[in-house]
């Protein structure tokens, strides 16, 4: 059996969990400016960057499953970096709109248009290597 690797994903797991500290740093400092313990306080801008750390937290731990699955079955590298990069980008988008903006639909929408992209090619690798070899 062939040792496992991982060379691509290792990249942007390590870039999407930087992303990942700044977020929880903004939900951080803004508690404490509000001096919240849990909870939003009914702040917006509060809600906004709870949903913006946890909607990531939600998303990214399954794409980078599948990516990883899919570099270790021999997906080739295009493709792994393609979900990984759609991944990234979308994140990014994702967050900007919801953690420094009041309102910016664009970025959140496409942010999760190539979230879910980086998902669906990370389903559509993971089944091409189970059913076709």
């Amino acid at each position: 059996m062939p040792a496992i690797s991982l060379s691509i994903i290792p990249l942007y797991a390590a870039l999407l969990a930087i992303l990942y500290l700044a977020l929880t740093y903004a939900v951080i400092r803004n508690r404490y400016r509000l001096k919240l313990s849990l909870g939003d306080g009914g702040d917006v801008r509060m809600n906004r960057l709870i949903r913006g750390h946890g909607n990531f937290a939600e998303y990214v731990p399954l794409s980078l499953l599948l990516l990883g699955f899919a570099e270790i079955g021999g997906t080739g590298a295009v493709v792994i970096h393609l979900g990984g990069g759609l991944l990234l980008v979308g994140r990014m988008l994702h967050a900007y709109a919801l953690a420094l903006t009041e309102k910016n639909l664009l970025a959140r929408r496409y942010g999760m248009i190539m979230t879910l992209a980086s998902i669906a090619i990370g389903i559509t690798s993971c089944l091409l290597l189970s059913l076709v070899g």
